[in-house]
């Protein structure tokens, strides 16, 4: 069976409108109404990343962690006719934690489905690490650590560390043929630091309204 991330990669900008497609992908302008930003959640700022530097192109040298690279790391290449939205988020005024908030468009709601039991299975299948190009360099991936979550939102959540040290939690569900992706990251780098729980539920009930 062909891996959906594998197949986005070469068709991440082509659409159509398939018999199969039971939820249509968000446009760009309801995205952008769909993500969190300033003054969704008192106490935290929001900076709009819309627009910051994308890799399209990440790989993972090992096929089977691809959908690592594409539902996680850096989301843009799965996005549907390269639909994104990205906030940046802090909280308070001296913040030991940041915070990264992606929302992209899937072609349906089925392929979405699709997209989240492939991560799953990546982050059983690469507990032990891989290597993974992004933004022309070579990055060594040590481990990968699937975490508990309690959302209930079909929500897969882990942790990775990268061989020079650099940790990052990550927590990515869907709603309808959109998929949400959060990754939290001490300021430091250097230690592990949690998904906050308001933020996952707060941007799954915008995006329920949404529809």
């Amino acid at each position: 069976m062909t891996s959906i991330a594998a197949v986005l990669l070469g068709a991440a900008a082509c659409g159509g409108d398939g018999e199969s497609v039971r939820d249509r992908p968000l446009s760009q302008s309801e995205l952008s109404r769909a993500v969190l930003t300033q003054g969704d959640m008192p106490g935290y700022k929001f900076f709009d990343e819309s627009r910051a530097k994308k890799d399209r192109s990440a790989r993972a040298a090992t096929r089977s962690c691809q959908p690592i690279v594409a539902f996680a790391m850096a989301p843009e290449v799965s996005a549907y006719d390269n639909r994104l939205a990205r906030q940046s988020i802090t909280k308070g005024e001296n913040p030991d934690a940041s915070y990264q908030l992606t929302l992209t468009s899937i072609e349906s709601e089925s392929v979405a489905e699709e997209a989240l039991k492939e991560l799953e299975s990546a982050v059983s299948a690469c507990g032990s690490g891989f290597n993974v190009t992004i933004y022309g360099e070579e990055e060594k991936i040590r481990r990968i650590t699937a975490d508990m979550t309690t959302s209930g939102n079909s929500e897969i959540g882990f942790s990775l560390e990268y061989q020079r040290g650099i940790k990052i939690r990550y927590a990515v569900m869907r709603q309808g043929s959109t998929l949400a992706r959060i990754s939290a990251a001490h300021q430091s780098m250097s230690e592990f630091v949690a998904v906050p729980q308001r933020i996952i539920d707060k941007q799954i009930k915008k995006l329920k309204a949404a529809k």
